[in-house]
């Protein structure tokens, strides 16, 4: 393999503790949809369960599934909620929906009479981000026209901020205001309403079971603030083959960029079917060995060039490793030159790589 993946179970666990400790008296449960935002359900989950985390959201219940094999102890709730066709998977694996419809609330009743108790769940409402979860309308309606809210053990009632991330909160606070209002139709419970730049805002933002998910893998949740979190990340790959350019050539598909003699490009072994945007072609920087160098080119399949022009030597033969996101060039960094975001270039990261985990707890957990 050309590209290695690093993570860092310490720093993971470092991470939850540091926001535990941040939204005192709220609960932290980690968020770990989408293989815990790529970087591996197994080693990410048994490391924080490890760390004392005992609460976890998944995105759907395949996923709450594959958790419950590794934790079978722990609580699992699954925020595409429930249906018709998944409440065995529900009963067997022990998981707790998110009910986001009057049609779930109803199945989940539904199958609570059939059993003769109460079956857990969480009750999403709507304060704003018109996506998942009970607007206004679609509560009354529920509240008027059925009494199957009677039938559930409602554990949390949970909202989602909309713009959590931005600096000056207002809109925050008024999701949190909506959030309140819609609750005061509800039975009495708990709320999970932070995520992690809700929760880490401070105060009464988290409530009382905060989501933390990007916090934990090391990136930052806020657009101008940042917090002290420890990256967890490294991507690597190999130099292959290295280029004197002797008389003026482009380089790369559709001839983007035109090298000049006496340059020298070094192609490195990954592209965006591993997870390096194809929108870092001609935008993009790597680090080899501390030295901050451009990508030059389109990004292609399975491979990058890069100007390595002035490097000694020793450092850009074939086989020497290039950071792509690491010590010198961070996952905030690299998103912001993709035009985008933190959370999709974690989660885009291939299944190709080697992946190698530092720390964490004993292999036999």
């Amino acid at each position: 393999m050309s590209t290695i993946i690093t993570i860092d179970l310490d720093a993971l666990t470092a991470n939850f503790r540091y926001c535990r400790e941040q939204i005192k008296p709220a609960s932290c449960a980690a968020v770990v949809k989408a293989d815990a935002y790529g970087l591996g359900i197994r080693h990410v989950a048994l490391a924080l369960h490890h760390a004392g985390c005992r609460q976890f959201f998944t995105a759907t219940h395949r996923e709450g599934i594959i958790l419950r094999s590794l934790l079978p102890n722990v609580q699992i709730y699954v925020l595409e909620g429930v249906r018709q066709q998944s409440i065995t998977a529900f009963l067997d694996h022990d998981l707790v929906p998110v009910l986001i419809t009057q049609k779930q609330v109803g199945v989940w009743a539904d199958e609570a009479r059939a059993q003769g108790k109460r079956l857990p769940a969480i009750f999403h409402v709507d304060s704003g981000m018109t996506r998942l979860g009970f607007g206004e309308p679609e509560l009354r309606r529920l509240l008027e026209t059925s009494d199957d809210l009677e039938c559930l053990d409602i554990r949390y009632v949970m909202t989602h901020f909309a713009c959590a991330d931005e600096a000056d909160g207002k809109m925050v606070r008024q999701h949190f205001d909506r959030c309140n209002q819609l609750r005061q139709l509800l039975p009495e419970a708990p709320t999970s309403i932070g995520n992690s730049a809700g929760a880490l805002m401070g105060g009464p933002f988290a409530g009382n079971l905060a989501r933390i998910g990007i916090a934990l893998f090391g990136g930052n949740p806020f657009l101008e603030d940042s917090v002290p979190l420890r990256p967890i990340l490294r991507v690597q790959s190999r130099i292959l083959q290295l280029r004197e350019i002797t008389e003026e050539t482009t380089v790369g598909y559709g001839a983007t960029y035109v090298a000049k003699p006496g340059t020298r490009i070094a192609t490195v072994g990954i592209g965006y079917a591993d997870g390096y945007p194809r929108s870092l072609g001609n935008r993009g920087i790597a680090a080899i060995a501390g030295h901050r160098v451009p990508v030059v080119g389109r990004i292609s399949m399975d491979l990058i060039t890069l100007d390595v022009s002035g490097l000694p030597d020793e450092l850009v033969q074939p086989g020497c490793m290039v950071d792509l996101i690491g010590p010198d060039i961070s996952l905030e960094e690299v998103a912001e030159l993709a035009g985008t975001i933190n959370y999709e270039i974690l989660t885009g990261l291939g299944q190709r790589a080697s992946r190698i985990f530092l720390g964490g707890p004993p292999e036999e957990m």
